[in-house]
């Protein structure tokens, strides 16, 4: 992550993508990308959890008849 940071400034919209900076800040933030969804991985959320985000959201504490 370290040499992510130091990398993000560097490379911009405009840098060639052959640049050797853009070539290693892609293939490191793929890198911490796959070491993310493997390790920290929060999963698809239910239908239930994203109702009561959403209730919560809205300050519903029960269901409206």
């Amino acid at each position: 992550m370290a040499r992510v940071e130091q990398l993000l400034p560097l490379v911009t919209d405009e840098t060639p993508r052959s640049d050797p900076n853009s070539i290693e800040l892609e293939l490191l933030s793929n890198l911490v990308a796959d070491y993310s969804d493997e390790h920290y991985s929060i999963g698809k959320p239910s239908t239930m959890h994203i109702i009561s985000e959403i209730m919560a959201a809205h300050n519903v504490t029960e269901p409206v008849s």
